[in-house]
């Protein structure tokens, strides 16, 4: 019970920490998409609007002559023309009724100046004003954007006042001096229309669309229309809070249901297929295995392994009761000892090629138990499409005791390195399972590699296990990695991973000690530096010559002493894409 929580917990906690990244993925994607659509729509309105207002500013033929005069007469341009000044001004142009050149403005009196630059002040200040009225801007301006006087209002719509002359001098009510649009106008570099997003001193934002408006080869001025989009970022906000709650809200519901699923299909049948492993062998009770694995109903993996656990209990039984009827001790014990070792061999991939559909690496291996039945074992199996496991591991002892070990280290192994996540990461887990009822005090070596088939980045790690060989160029050379503890010795231990880059016609081989620690007649070992000669034979040939000519080699060295220990080998090259 305490093994399916803890690894609940584990998978919750990943599964929550994937759900709000998701959220938060979501939301970032909806606001960003949301405000870009707004943005593009508004850019056209906005560009409308301004060359329409930029066209009653170019209307004026001599609009930069009446500009700097309304700039350098700011006082006489904000007051009322008395009844005299007026009436000498209308007495003057009023016959005419022709716009006046650059050179009858600047041969006019000072009162006929100030009379025709209120006329058509009045003018751009009128229609300022039903353009601000028509569309509810919060500001509509001409202003001055040179370095000295950047923000200086020259004329403004406010939708209220027909015609004022009031505001000529002001600021504007947010800075836009610095601002990048503004600089691209002065240097030159500019569009039709300009925009920005500008935040005030007050923290509210406003997009501003400029029209920039060219005189004597330069831009002094720009028409400047100002959105305040505050409202529409606190609905916007206030819209995606709502569809992320429910959205946590369904994907909470969704992580319940995927650890409800988990835990019925998978953690538990595992958790009592180890518990009735681990009590085979105290016990050696095949009625209890049967019991407990027809409590198993998965129509999973999990369930097929509960009925060969099962089928295993009753082919001992009905071995046992062959021995028994043929009273001898040996003779039992040499067939539960064959029976063991078809079922360890068979639960090694010994099929080959292993994987006929892929053509991006080759993969052999082979296991030559000492005994009957051996501690060895290796794996190798497709996470997903895109991800291969390879495990070699070397369980301490001989015989029936580590042939159960084996099977229960192998069994926790591959389910959780199909549970995804780092070597190192599998290597901590599969340590505290072992480590919480090893009663026998047993242990067990292990390299793991996942490959990533389509880079070629095979990333590992060693719990006490032999260096492992890269053919990486010509040859195959020893990689001398780091090592971890041994799993089973002590829980609370933490494993390293570290990554290969495999390269098409690379090669890695793995094996366990029972090749270096081979010995001769003489009690001198075969030792790593013959198996990387060994490998050296013929390194550009298939996983499965590279293995035989380890063997070959091996074989020739010990010749007729014993065996000493189980011998296991794995090779995989790699090819790449093609």
């Amino acid at each position: 019970m305490k093994k399916n929580k803890t690894l609940l917990i584990q998978v919750g906690v990943i599964t929550a920490v994937f759900f709000l990244v998701l959220v938060i993925l979501i939301g970032i994607v909806v606001y960003t998409g949301t405000t870009t659509l707004f943005l593009n729509a508004k850019n056209e309105m906005i560009d409308r609007d301004l060359t329409r207002v930029k066209n009653l500013v170019e209307d004026i033929p001599i609009i930069s002559t009446f500009i700097e005069y309304w700039e350098a007469n700011e006082n006489d341009m904000t007051r009322d023309l008395t009844e005299e000044e007026y009436s000498v001004g209308t007495e003057i142009y009023s016959e005419t009724g022709v716009m006046p050149t650059v050179e009858d403005f600047n041969s006019a009196s000072d009162v006929e100046k100030l009379v025709l630059a209120h006329d058509f002040y009045g003018y751009l200040s009128a229609n300022y004003n039903e353009e601000q009225y028509k569309f509810n801007y919060t500001g509509l301006y001409l202003v001055d954007i040179t370095e000295e006087n950047c923000g200086y209002i020259i004329c403004r719509g406010n939708g209220e006042v027909l015609i004022d002359r009031s505001s000529i001098g002001d600021k504007m009510d947010i800075s836009i001096s610095g601002h990048r649009a503004v600089e691209r106008m002065r240097s030159g570099m500019y569009s039709a229309t300009e925009y920005e997003i500008v935040d005030n001193v007050g923290g509210d934002s406003y997009y501003v669309g400029y029209a920039p408006i060219e005189t004597g080869g330069e831009v002094k001025y720009a028409v400047c229309i100002l959105y305040d989009w505050s409202e529409f970022k606190k609905v916007l906000t206030e819209n995606l809070t709502l569809m992320l709650v429910l959205g946590s809200v369904v994907m909470a519901a969704a992580g319940v249901l995927f650890l409800h699923f988990l835990s019925r299909t998978a953690i538990k049948p595992v958790s009592e297929i180890q518990k009735t492993v681990r009590g085979y062998i105290v016990n050696k009770d095949s009625e209890a295995v049967v019991e407990s694995m027809s409590r198993i109903e998965t129509a999973n993996e999990f369930g097929v392994l509960a009925e060969d656990i099962s089928h295993l209990a009753e082919e001992i039984d009905r071995y046992t009761e062959e021995n028994i009827r043929l009273e001898g001790e040996k003779q039992r014990v040499s067939v539960e000892l064959d029976l063991a070792a078809k079922i360890q061999k068979g639960s090694l991939p010994s099929t080959f090629p292993a994987y006929l559909d892929r053509t991006e690496f080759d993969i052999f291996a082979s296991m030559t138990p000492a005994k009957e039945v051996g501690g060895d074992f290796y794996d190798h199996f497709l996470i997903d499409d895109d991800h291969l496991a390879l495990i070699i591991a070397d369980v301490s002892g001989k015989g029936v005791p580590a042939s159960l070990f084996m099977m229960s280290s192998k069994i926790m192994l591959d389910f959780r390195a199909v549970s995804g996540g780092s070597p190192s990461e599998i290597l901590s887990f599969v340590n505290e399972r072992i480590c919480e009822r090893n009663i026998l005090d047993m242990f067990v070596t292990v390299w793991i590699g996942i490959l990533e088939i389509s880079t070629g980045k095979l990333t590992c790690s060693n719990a006490g296990h032999e260096y492992p060989a890269f053919r990486k160029g010509e040859r195959f050379e020893l990689m001398k990695d780091k090592h971890g503890m041994v799993l089973g010795a002590m829980p609370g231990v933490r494993f390293s991973s570290y990554e290969v880059q495999l390269r098409k016609g690379d090669a890695v081989f793995v094996y366990t000690d029972g090749a270096a620690e081979a010995t001769n007649a003489s009690e001198e070992m075969f030792g790593t530096e013959r198996i990387i000669d060994a490998l050296n034979i013929s390194p550009d040939g298939t996983p499965e010559d590279i293995i035989g000519n380890v063997a070959k080699a091996v074989d020739d060295f010990v010749k007729d002493a014993p065996q000493f220990d189980d011998l296991t080998m794995l090779c995989l090259k790699y090819f790449g894409k093609d």
